[in-house]
This record gives structure tokens, sequence and C-alpha cells, in this order.
């Protein structure tokens, strides 16, 4: 069955952005917000392509661990700069059919790498899908660390935007999975890449230092 759409705008809408494309102005919205859900990253996609990025996963003694790929098809652009788009996301067991989705200006990959992220820690937790929404929506407004950076492509430095949230710090709900509490989200924009997404993250630290328990890692590896 394939993933209710409105659950994975769920992300950008609950922040109060106008709609999956484009906000229309910035509002009271925070950095992190306008960098992730309100700017056109999509804009520099001029003709049907399709962009391929790298999934690795890494997890303590290696259980777990894989490596596979995610392809974003810009089928149409829209005479007003608007793109259709289709997914294959992972393969195989681990493939997960989102929905073509048609009329977007941003890189909807954040979104669905956050409802992958979602639906992971519900299956290893038993909380509830809502919670953990609730909990990232709210650290894209409260707390989001946002600075300047650089990513390396193709031989050439390019200017970035780096977003770290850390949504469940502190939180006395998951005391019973205290790893989670330090889990942390990393976001890489940059103009110049296509589709304006270089890279998402999500590390849980080992409490005793070293290698993550567990890292999820999806990096643009090019058209």
């Amino acid at each position: 069955m394939l993933p209710n759409l409105s659950a994975l705008f769920i992300f950008a809408f609950a922040a109060g952005l106008s709609g999956p494309g484009l906000a229309t102005g910035d509002g009271d919205y925070t950095k992190a917000q306008l960098a992730l859900f309100a700017t056109p990253h999509l804009a520099n996609i001029t003709e049907p392509v399709t962009l391929t990025y790298d999934f690795r996963r890494s997890a303590a003694k290696g259980e777990g661990g894989f490596e596979d790929l995610v392809k974003m098809t810009v089928t149409e652009v829209e005479s007003d700069g608007r793109r259709n788009l289709s997914f294959e996301y992972l393969s195989g067991e681990r493939r997960r059919p989102f929905a073509d989705i048609e009329g977007f200006r941003g890189n909807p990959l954040i979104m669905l790498f956050l409802q992958q992220d979602v639906e992971e820690m519900k299956q290893a937790t038993g909380g509830a899908s809502v919670y953990f929404r609730n909990r990232i929506r709210h650290a894209f407004s409260n707390g989001a660390e946002v600075g300047e950076s650089t990513v390396e492509l193709g031989g050439e430095t390019l200017g970035a935007t780096r977003v770290i949230i850390r949504p469940f710090s502190k939180d006395s709900k998951l005391d019973s999975f205290p790893q989670l509490t330090e889990k942390w989200y990393e976001f890489v924009l940059a103009p110049e890449v296509p589709g304006g997404l270089y890279r998402i993250r999500t590390v849980v630290p080992s409490a005793a230092g070293g290698a993550p328990l567990i890292e999820n890692r999806l990096t643009f590896a090019g058209r």
C-alpha cells in the first residue's frame, strides 16, 4: 500500500508553510523552516532528469548495515516552475513504495527521509508515529542550529547551509530508549547541487563514544 501523502507533507504543513511547493513569505518562520521547507530547491532542474543519492546505514558491530540507492526523477517541469516527481527509494525488501507527486518546488526527499526515519523509530520502540513527528517538527522551530558550510562536488567547493536538530534531547518519555535522547539530525543544502539537497544524516551516538550506534546517511551522488 502506498503511504498517505498527507502524512509525508505534515512536516511542512505543520510548520505553517503555505503548501508543498513554496511559502509565499517568511512570516515568523525560523531559518531552519525556511531553508528546508520554503526554498525552491528544484529551481536548478530545468528539464526531466533522474537524481541519484547514495543511502548508507551503519550500525554498531555491523548489525543491520547496508548500502543502497535512492532515485528521484523529475518527470515534468511545469511552466510555473513546479516539478512532477517519481521515486525509487531503496531496493528489494528495503524498497519504500512512495507515490508520485506533482507540483513541487522544494525537494521532497527531505520529507520522505523523515517519514522513513519515523517508521523505523516506531518499529524499534513501539512509540506512536505522531509523537516522533511532533518532536521533529517542534525541533525545526525551537533550537535548530543553522550555519554556513561547504561541500565538495565534482572537484569544486560549493557554498551550503547546514541545519542541525536534536528532537529528543532530555525527553523523559524515552527513558526506556535512552540512546534516542542524544539522536541528532543534519541537513546540508547547497543551491548549486542539482535538486538543492546534498546530504541528510541521522546519528544515534554511542554512550561510550566512538562509532555511532546507528547512522543513516543520504548523499547526492549525481545525475
